[in-house]
């Protein structure tokens, strides 16, 4: 939260839109005078109500618009302006996998100047399926804190390093710890993420996951696995009903694996249920 007269700084922001908001209200705080003319006036915008359109999300920045707005906005140095041009991006950019690699962009911006690195971490847990897979073969009996031994009981070949780092992560953001009579062990502690974090890695987690379920129906043993689909005619207004049953179907599956006291393997549960025609919502 920026205190009265300050200047907010961009690079701790994740919505360009609310950067704007407090710039304005730090601005006006500071001097009476300033207002949505004066900046367009600045900006060499026409329109004195454009700031507050793309602030309330009615307007997007065109490359023209962000350019004067960058210069307006009299950032500091340029990598200033660049962040703020990478948080444009990144809110109007309609393409999922193309905004995970803008995400990508802003955190290691951020990491530049020491901010968000747990947000990385978070981001590498949730995108990542090796780092799930991990945290859940934790707390299976038997398990052993050796990366060979980690790296063994993985279907995939993941490189020993990569297993260290994971497991690293992991502790830095406090899902896992060493403990003394048990060592490695989960701390059951929830994960606090912004919606950003959330959204964004479930692309490349469900990417991850589908692509290890595809190559595993070709290759992998069929005894072990079970494949079910259903092509079925639906409305929009069933689906929401339906997707709340799959919810909480998934909620009883955890519910009943977490009491396992003999678990010794980590398996991976996919419900899915996407449109085959084109919906008109």
């Amino acid at each position: 939260m920026q205190t009265a007269f300050e200047i907010p700084q961009v690079r701790r922001y994740l919505n360009y839109r609310l950067f704007l908001k407090d710039f304005y209200n730090a601005k006006k705080e500071k001097s009476q005078d300033f207002s949505y003319r004066f900046f367009a006036r600045k900006a060499q915008i026409s329109s004195p109500s454009h700031f507050k359109l793309v602030v309330d999300g009615k307007r997007n920045l065109t490359e023209k618009t962000l350019s004067k707005y960058i210069k307006a906005l009299g950032f500091k140095d340029k990598n200033e302006g660049y962040f703020f041009e990478l948080l444009v991006k990144y809110d109007q950019e309609e393409s999922n996998s193309k905004k995970v690699e803008i995400f990508k962009s802003i955190l290691g911006e951020k990491k530049k100047k020491g901010l968000s690195v747990l947000g990385k971490e978070q981001f590498n847990f949730l995108s990542k399926w090796h780092y799930v897979a991990i945290y859940v073969l934790v707390g299976i009996k038997g398990f052993n804190a050796d990366p060979n031994w980690i790296a063994s009981k993985l279907i995939k070949r993941i490189s020993v390093a990569n297993i260290e780092k994971a497991i690293n992560d992991l502790i830095r953001i406090g899902l896992l710890e060493y403990d003394v009579h048990v060592g490695l062990r989960q701390t059951n502690g929830a994960l606090d993420t912004s919606d950003e974090i959330h959204s964004l890695a479930a692309v490349p987690y469900h990417q991850n996951m589908i692509a290890l379920a595809s190559d595993y129906l070709e290759n992998g043993d069929w005894r072990l696995r079970e494949f079910n689909g259903a092509t079925i005619p639906l409305n929009l207004k069933t689906l929401e009903s339906l997707k709340e049953k799959m919810r909480s179907f998934r909620r009883e599956i955890n519910e009943m694996t977490d009491e396992l006291d003999d678990a010794s393997d980590v398996f991976q549960l996919n419900i899915q249920l996407f449109p085959l025609t084109e919906p008109k919502i």
